[in-house]
């Protein structure tokens, strides 16, 4: 016989909650998110390479986020942000550099741009304990009435030499790898920033010049080491026209743009500063144009003493003078150096270029100290 169930009183029964109600909070959700962090969105499309994509982008995000700011709503995010210590800085302010474009090639016509993470690299590796690979500049290889800068003093554990290391994602690969082989010498106190996706094509979304200046002025480091170039290989503006990348236009202001970084950094007569090479890319079409940022690099320190390029490619090479994700070390034994991405270093690659560094380091400061102690 089957059992009837008891009845349900009012605090047992379910309330149901019909399917368009859902839909609608859920809708409203949105957009409450989307106008929190239209700046942001706004941003990030700005971010984007010149084309049609970002052109887009920036059409649908620029009156959201004008509108979300004119009343206020971007601020309850800035007001977050400012209370766990991160960038406050307005991203809405930022001027976005086409609309200072009249004429000339359109966006599509310039030529995209390679970001941190799509494009593929590739190298393999020699012993570490190399004092400097092929390519870095030593006391016998600098330009043409260019001299050898040694600081003045001999780093000690009392007095240790300032270091501080900025670029883009590649330094987020290897920076706090450096950072504590530095520390364990004994004389060197390292620090590290880096800012994704960045670099000096496109100041409009982040301006490194300006940041140097300020982490000068904050660190006061006696050496720096700069790596940029896995985004720069992008179409930039130039006195208000979109350059293609690699025209004479364009070769012309980044080469401008990479010397005024390091006049930045060697304003003080007693710095010196490592500029870090590109690798070899896994991709042929992405390795040919860091070979060509590489190019202007080298170009640039050549014709300052206190700046000093060191050339990766031969550091990350494989057997068969590629790129090899696995290298041979020391020992000959095969070590993973690289992601999958094929761009960017494992921590063993990390390690390796970080001794290198410190090794080209070693040329211009005398570290002995530290191996006394």
């Amino acid at each position: 016989m089957q059992i009837p169930h008891p009845p349900l009183d009012a605090a047992d029964r379910r309330i149901g909650v019909p399917a368009g109600k859902v839909l609608l909070a859920g809708a409203l959700g949105l957009a409450l998110a989307i106008v929190l962090n239209s700046q942001q969105l706004l941003r990030e499309a700005q971010q984007k390479p010149f084309g049609w994509e970002r052109d887009a982008s920036v059409a649908v995000w620029e009156p959201v986020e004008g509108v979300a700011s004119a009343a206020g709503a971007h601020l309850p995010r800035l007001w977050v942000d400012e209370a766990f210590g991160r960038d406050v800085a307005d991203p809405g302010a930022t001027t976005d550099p086409l609309s200072a474009v009249a004429g000339g090639e359109t966006a599509d016509e310039a030529g995209g741009a390679v970001a941190d993470d799509p494009a593929r690299a590739g190298v393999v590796v020699a012993d570490p304990a190399t004092p400097a690979i092929t390519g870095a500049r030593s006391s016998d290889d600098v330009a043409p009435g260019a001299s050898v800068t040694t600081m003045p003093w001999f780093p000690t554990p009392a007095d240790p030499l300032r270091l501080h290391i900025m670029g883009d994602s590649m330094v987020q690969f290897f920076g706090h790898v450096m950072v504590g082989l530095a520390d364990d010498t004994g004389v060197i106190e390292a620090s590290t920033e880096h800012q994704l996706s960045s670099g000096l094509s496109r100041p409009d979304f982040y301006d490194w010049p300006a940041r140097i200046v300020e982490a000068l002025a904050a660190e006061d480091p006696d050496a720096v080491v700069l790596m940029f170039g896995g985004n720069d290989a992008q179409a930039i503006v130039v006195d208000g026209q979109i350059a293609r990348r690699f025209s004479d236009a364009w070769v012309q202001e980044y080469s401008a743009r990479v010397g005024h970084v390091m006049d930045l950094v060697t304003t003080d007569p007693d710095r010196v500063l490592i500029w870090v090479g590109q690798p070899i890319m896994e991709d042929p079409e992405y390795d040919s144009r860091m070979q060509r940022l590489n190019e202007v690099f080298d170009a640039e320190a050549a014709k300052r003493d206190r700046v000093h390029f060191v050339e990766t490619r031969d550091l990350f090479r494989g057997p068969n003078g590629g790129f090899s994700r696995y290298v041979a070390d020391a020992d000959g034994q095969l070590a993973d150096v690289r992601l999958t991405d094929g761009v960017h270093l494992s921590t063993i690659g990390g390690r390796w270029l970080s001794q290198v560094l410190l090794d080209e380091l070693g040329l211009f400061v005398d570290l002995s100290a530290g191996a006394q102690s």
